[in-house]
């Protein structure tokens, strides 16, 4: 074959394929959207399926795709997508501040954390991360050499997985165990605490100062963290709150380091000295928490120089018990001796001290409570802002101690049990008070085995938090609850079906296809 045929062969070739190539592309632009799409399965599916080799190699390559991608995303430590109600996973906007406010090196490290089964707190730990580099995590091993050291210095026992926050520069340290991190509700239902422990461990590591609450002690108190109010104290321990105690008796003056001074009951009246020194306390911008409960001993319940104290914030308790008649706010728990004196408060929506109570339907117990009469017109004569933040259904009825008669409530009007109280005092500074009318019911008393303090914690310390004007790490109680749930042997053995049985089924089905297409080969 000599050139010339050569060249007009390859020119013959040249023009078929051009030929052959406008041909598919009119084929194409004929075909519809949906053929086009089955079109390229098609070719995909001869080009893969025809050859067992090339399949394994997609198999082999696909599987590497997954593998490296798995590994990138874990390494970029993308944000999770929260698509729970009220986003249990997801950091709220009050920990994300206090985040981005850090200013200096803070690690955490999980210890033992394998034992507790769950990536909770490793995908909170991240998140805090994402919002300040400062904030930093990693797990301690004891078979890891250069973890020995620092699990020795934090005194780590195996079997007890705990997280250990440390302030690199200061030395600082703080310990939240797995155990802290889930309490119960009134209902025995599990609340997952987990975000606002973590976020005031970060928060309490940053800073060097403490917030000191002193309770009256001695004889004036019905109760003392020594009698009465242990539980309490360890409640305002976990918080990082150092507690300690005023014996008025002993010595009469409020400490210059006190940031909240708690009156828990009143037992017998303040003397003039005291009472000076507590209103004192008070003009100077001090901080308060009050609950008092009745009197059933006392004519009228009257102490004067305590109401000189109440008096600061134009208020006043008096000797009165509230009782439901409401079966909607009467406590499921309650004794049948105590009908209607065991009652569950409505929590103001729209204050900063319930508003995230309010909307994780939170309702505390409050055993014999009183309720609190506001002065509005001295109120502005003295300078106070009153909120009141529990108040009775408009079907509760008031108990007069003093003649044991109920004093029915014809207007229909709701009592309040609680109360925020914000004074400004002479210097322009702002004293923050909450007063409750009942002491009890922030005790180690007993209700069902389970001391009252626990059915009205979150309430409490979201109380001391405002008054140690914490700013919003009260806000941050994400008090989301899971009920445990047994299934019945049908329901087990359905669900035993579904994980195993489908997927097994499927693969068979997979498996008796591939065969069916060889043998047709």
């Amino acid at each position: 074959m000599d050139k010339k045929e050569i060249k007009k062969e390859k020119q013959s070739k040249k023009i078929l394929k051009k030929m052959k190539s406008e041909k598919e592309k009119n084929e194409k632009k004929s075909l519809s959207f949906k053929e086009k799409i089955d079109s390229f399965f098609r070719k995909i599916k001869e080009f893969c399926i025809k050859d067992t080799s090339r399949t394994i190699i997609l198999v082999v390559i696909l599987f590497a795709v997954y593998v490296i991608v798995n590994a990138c995303v874990q390494r970029a430590n993308l944000a999770q997508i929260d698509l729970t109600k009220g986003k249990l996973y997801t950091l709220t906007d009050q920990s994300k501040n206090i985040a981005r406010s850090i200013d200096c090196d803070i690690k955490l490290y999980l210890w033992d954390w394998n034992l507790v089964g769950t990536d909770t707190v490793e995908d909170l730990l991240a998140q805090y991360n994402r919002e300040n580099n400062k904030i930093t995590y990693q797990h301690l091993s004891s078979t890891n050499l250069d973890d020995v050291d620092k699990i020795q210095n934090f005194g780590l026992e195996e079997g007890y997985p705990c997280i250990v926050g440390e302030n690199t520069t200061t030395g600082k340290t703080s310990v939240v165990y797995a155990t802290d991190l889930y309490t119960y509700d009134a209902s025995y239902n599990m609340v997952d605490i987990t975000e606002q422990k973590l976020t005031n461990a970060i928060y309490n590591l940053n800073t060097n100062e403490v917030t000191k609450v002193y309770f009256l002690g001695g004889n004036r108190a019905n109760f003392t963290t020594e009698k009465g109010l242990a539980q309490l104290a360890a409640y305002l321990d976990t918080e990082y709150y150092e507690v300690d105690t005023i014996d008025p008796i002993a010595d009469p003056t409020i400490p210059e380091d006190c940031d909240v001074l708690a009156i828990i009951g009143i037992a017998s009246d303040l003397t003039d000295t005291e009472t000076n020194n507590i209103c004192q306390y008070i003009e100077n911008g001090g901080d308060i928490i009050i609950a008092k409960d009745v009197n059933y001993l006392l004519n009228n319940g009257e102490f004067p120089n305590f109401q000189r104290v109440l008096d600061e914030y134009a208020i006043s308790i008096p000797n009165r018990i509230v009782g439901e008649n409401s079966s909607n706010a009467v406590a499921e728990l309650a004794n049948t001796e105590f009908n209607g004196l065991v009652i569950q408060a409505n929590v103001a929506s729209d204050n900063e001290i319930t508003r995230i109570l309010y909307n994780n339907n939170y309702k505390p117990i409050l055993f014999m409570t009183g309720l609190i009469e506001l002065d509005t017109d001295k109120m502005i004569e003295k300078r106070v802002n009153a909120t009141p933040i529990l108040k009775t259904s408009t079907s509760a009825v008031l108990f007069n101690c003093d003649d044991e008669t109920y004093i029915e409530n014809s207007e229909k009007i709701s009592y309040t049990t609680g109360a925020m109280l914000q004074k400004t005092v002479e210097s322009g500074d702002e004293s923050r008070a909450v007063v409750f009318a009942s002491s009890m019911s922030f005790s180690d008393n007993q209700i069902l085995n389970y001391p009252m303090i626990d059915y009205t914690a979150d309430l409490i310390l979201n109380s001391f938090d405002f008054a140690a004007n914490k700013g919003e790490l009260y806000s941050i109680r994400k008090t989301t609850t899971t009920t445990t749930y047994t299934a019945t042997e049908k329901q087990d053995t359905m669900v035993k079906t579904i994980i195993y049985a489908v997927p097994i089924a499927i693969i068979l089905v997979g498996v008796l296809v591939w065969i069916r297409r060889r043998r047709m080969k």
